[in-house]
């Protein structure tokens, strides 16, 4: 796919294994990343051109290690060349915000001075669950000297195609605006794969996703549907 004159810009998601990474790839994928297979080292990534404003490109591997531990002796060769790593963390779970600290210094360790280290907090969607505060996102990436960090939803979209588009062009020395960003985002209704008997399953065995405020919105639809059907019944007069 890299064409001659592309810049090739190499990401990879670290993070514990319930954070969402796969979910997260799994996102990109829906935006058109084609699947590669490297035989030498038997991994996956995802591969898309990506196309900026005034008609410049690059081309992003996104690179799927799975559910690698931070011990792995792997590690070091899957951070091989990497440009920007994603530290992943679910916004919902105390512990893995926590360990992000370690994955960081693992990064750190095994990375090359061009690899460029980001914060990402994922499920923001899971609002009545979310015990990571912004205050604490920020101080983290202000406290460790981070170039950056961002808050996204796997399940709906919400910032994850914004947030790829800007770290690649970062990684690249190519400048776009917050104006030229806004078109890179999208937002959809997602559809997760769950486990044997949780949840609510369709034919397929699939369950739609829902936010935390789905039931509420819900809710409201029909109490505002019931206010409308009141509205047209008809009022009989009578005279006393």
């Amino acid at each position: 796919m890299q064409a001659r004159g592309d810049t090739a810009i190499k990401l990879v998601l670290l993070g514990n294994g319930s954070v969402g990474k796969s979910s997260l790839i799994a996102r990109f994928v829906d935006d058109g990343f084609a699947r590669v297979y490297k035989q030498t080292i038997g991994l996956d990534f995802f591969e898309k051109k990506l196309q900026l404003p005034r008609d410049q490109r690059i081309v992003l591997q996104v690179w799927d290690i799975g559910g690698q531990t931070i011990n792995s002796k792997m590690l070091s060769k899957y951070l091989f060349g990497v440009h920007v790593a994603l530290l992943c963390y679910d916004v919902t779970d105390a512990q893995s915000f926590s360990d992000v600290e370690d994955w960081l210094r693992v990064a750190r360790e095994n990375g090359g001075k061009q690899m460029n280290l980001y914060l990402v907090g994922n499920k923001t969607d899971l609002v009545a669950h979310r015990v990571i505060s912004n205050e604490k996102h920020e101080a983290f990436i202000r406290q460790h000297g981070l170039p950056g960090g961002f808050l996204v939803s796997a399940q709906s979209g919400d910032n994850v195609l914004k947030t790829v588009y800007r770290i690649s062009a970062a990684a690249a020395n190519i400048r776009v605006s917050e104006y030229e960003l806004s078109f890179c985002d999208k937002v959809v209704r997602a559809v997760i794969p769950v486990a044997p008997g949780v949840g609510s399953k369709g034919p397929e065995g699939e369950q739609e996703a829902r936010t935390a405020m789905a039931d509420e919105i819900e809710a409201e639809d029909k109490a505002n549907e019931l206010r409308k059907s009141r509205k047209m019944t008809p009022h009989r007069c009578c005279i006393m």
